[in-house]
């Protein structure tokens, strides 16, 4: 166990760097990286955001028809995940649940 602990020692101590701040010295390197790191920054971002909606409600549609069929005495754990989802991002007027229930069911 001792051998094991130090070998795993060894290989990360020989496997890291010093730490060592970016800083770029020329100015039109400075300029196309701003450029060009900037916006893939906000681009990745923004498509995140997107992204984790919609697979959000996507995972929730079995509780959603399960909220349907039960008319709203049925709760499931994803369903409320995203209703928590949609209250915290969008603006008012607000779908009640089971118009929420049922967008999900129907476009998902």
């Amino acid at each position: 166990m001792v051998l094991w602990k130090t070998f795993a020692a060894v290989i990360t101590i020989s496997i890291s760097a010093d730490a060592m701040a970016w800083y770029v010295e020329n100015p039109v390197e400075r300029a196309l990286t701003v450029t060009t790191l900037f916006p893939t920054m906000i681009l990745g971002a923004t498509s995140a955001f997107s992204v984790d909606g919609p697979s959000m409600m996507k995972k929730a549609k079995g509780d959603a028809l399960a909220f349907i069929g039960s008319d709203g005495q049925i709760r499931g754990a994803q369903f409320e995940q995203a209703s928590r989802y949609y209250r915290s991002t969008y603006n008012s007027p607000l779908m009640s649940d089971m118009q929420l229930a049922q967008a999900i069911a129907v476009k998902y």
